[in-house]
C-alpha cells in the first residue's frame, strides 16, 4: 500500500470545529489520500486534541478573544509562539510536506518560513482580502502605515506560497495582479455547500404560526457583516409597517450579536426577533427549513463586493428565496435565486422581503432555482477536484510560482 502523503492545514481566525470550509477540505483531502494534521484556536468546549480517524487529527491552542487594537495584537502573538511550538510539535510527531495557511490573518508564513528552507511547501488558502477586511471594519487611513503593513503581509504570502487557493475568480484575479501569481498557480476553490449535509429536512417547530413569515440569517455577526441593516429592515417592517406576520430569526455568534440583542429590545422586537446564538448543525439546519425567506445583510464595500458569502449558497441548498444586497460575486453565486437590493439601503431591504411575503409561489420558484444552481455548478463537490489539484502541484519537487 503506497505511503500516504501528509500535510499540516493551520486556521489562526477561529476554530477547526466550526470552520466548515476547513472541515471538508480535510475530509476531501483525506479520502484523496492524503494524512492530515489541522492546528487552530480552540474554543471554550474544544479539546486540546481530538483525533477524527487514524489519517485526520487536530490540535487546538488557546488564543484570547477581543476587540480592542492591543487585544488583537495579543491575539497574534499567541498564534505565532502556540503556532509554531505545536507546528514543530505536529512535524516531528507526523510530519508533512504542505503546510496550507488559511487567513486572515496574513501571518502563518512566519510560522510556514523554517519548512520552506527545508523543501516543504507552504499554499496559502485565501479566504478574505486582508487589507479590504481591516478597511470594512475600521477607520484606519487608508494610506497610513498601519495598512501598508497588512498590503506587505499579503505580498509575502502571496510570495512565499508555491500555490494560492481563491474563493471566487475574484479573488484569483487579486493573486494575479496585487500578488503577481502565474494564473496556473490560482486554484479556485469555492465555498458551495456540501449537499450530503445540506438538505431539506423537517422545519423547527415553535418558531411561527402557519400564518406567518419567518425570515431568517444564518452567520457570524461581526461588524462587516452587515446584520443592522437586516434588524433596521425588521424594525421598518414590524413598527412602520405593522405587519406582526412577520417574524426574524438570527442563527449565529458574533462580537456584534450582544449589541444588536439589545437593539433589538429598545425597538420593541421582542416578540418578532429571536437571536438563537450559535447551535448544532443539525438544529440549524431545522431552522433554516422553518424559514420562508432569507437574507444576505452585507453591505457593498471592497471586500464583500469580491467575496462569495457561504450563507447565500447554503440558504440556496435549502431552496430558500434571498434577499441581498447587489453585489458583484453575490450575483455570480444567486443569479435568479434573490431578489437584489441597492446596497445599504434597509427600507429598500424591507420592501424586497415583504414584496416576497406576500407572494408564496414566486419565494417556490427562486427557492428551486437557487437549489438547481447549487445542484448543477456550485456545490462542493465541484471544488473538490480543485482543491486536490493546487495540493498535487504543491506537492511536485519543482514548480514556478
Amino acid at each position: 500500500m503506497p505511503k500516504r502523503k501528509r500535510a499540516l492545514l493551520f486556521i489562526e481566525d477561529g476554530s477547526f470545529s466550526y470552520d466548515n470550509r476547513v472541515r471538508r477540505e480535510a475530509k476531501a483531502l483525506n479520502d484523496a489520500g492524503w494524512d492530515i494534521t489541522v492546528i487552530s484556536p480552540r474554543y471554550k468546549k474544544d479539546p486540546l486534541y481530538k483525533k477524527v480517524n487514524d489519517n485526520l487529527r487536530a490540535y487546538y491552542y488557546p488564543k484570547p478573544d477581543t476587540e480592542s487594537l492591543p487585544g488583537h495584537v495579543i491575539e497574534l502573538i499567541f498564534s505565532v509562539f502556540f503556532g509554531s511550538v505545536l507546528t514543530f510539535w505536529v512535524f516531528i510527531r507526523h510530519g508533512f510536506s504542505v503546510f496550507l495557511a488559511c487567513n486572515p490573518m496574513d501571518i502563518l508564513w512566519l510560522i510556514a518560513l523554517p519548512y520552506k528552507f527545508i523543501g516543504k511547501k507552504f499554499i496559502f488558502d485565501q479566504h478574505d482580502l486582508v487589507p479590504e477586511l481591516i478597511l470594512s471594519r475600521s477607520d484606519i487611513n487608508p494610506r497610513g502605515l498601519m495598512i501598508k503593513i497588512f498590503y506587505l503581509f499579503e505580498r509575502i504570502s502571496y510570495r512565499l506560497a508555491n500555490v494560492v487557493i481563491s474563493t471566487n475568480e475574484s479573488y484569483k484575479e487579486v493573486a494575479i495582479s496585487r500578488g503577481s501569481k502565474k494564473p496556473e498557480a490560482v486554484f479556485v476553490v469555492r465555498n458551495g455547500p456540501d449537499l450530503n449535509k445540506f438538505q431539506v429536512v423537517p422545519p423547527k417547530q415553535g418558531l411561527k404560526k402557519a400564518s406567518e413569515i419567518l425570515v431568517g440569517y444564518l452567520g457570524n455577526m461581526n461588524p462587516q457583516d452587515g446584520v443592522g441593516y437586516l434588524l433596521e429592515a425588521a424594525d421598518i417592517i414590524v413598527n412602520k409597517q405593522s405587519r406582526e406576520s412577520v417574524k426574524f430569526v438570527f442563527v449565529g455568534g458574533g462580537s456584534s450579536q450582544p449589541k444588536l440583542a439589545d437593539e433589538a429590545v429598545r425597538m420593541g422586537l421582542e416578540k418578532n426577533v429571536l437571536f438563537t446564538g450559535r447551535i448544532p448543525d443539525d438544529d440549524m439546519l431545522a431552522t433554516l427549513c422553518a424559514c420562508d425567506i432569507c437574507v444576505q445583510p452585507d453591505p457593498y464595500n471592497p471586500l464583500n463586493d469580491k467575496s462569495t458569502m457561504n450563507k447565500v449558497m447554503e440558504y440556496m441548498a435549502l431552496e430558500k428565496p434571498v434577499v441581498t444586497f447587489d453585489l458583484k460575486e453575490t450575483r455570480v453565486s444567486c443569479g435568479e435565486a434573490a431578489l437584489y437590493v441597492t446596497p445599504n439601503k434597509s427600507a429598500e431591504m424591507a420592501e424586497k422581503i415583504l414584496f416576497l411575503a406576500d407572494r408564496p409561489e414566486i419565494r417556490s420558484d427562486m427557492g428551486k432555482a437557487g437549489r438547481e444552481r447549487i445542484e448543477k455548478k456550485l456545490s462542493w463537490s465541484y471544488s473538490i477536484p480543485y482543491l486536490i489539484a493546487a495540493f498535487d502541484r504543491a506537492g511536485k519537487r519543482k514548480n514556478k510560482n
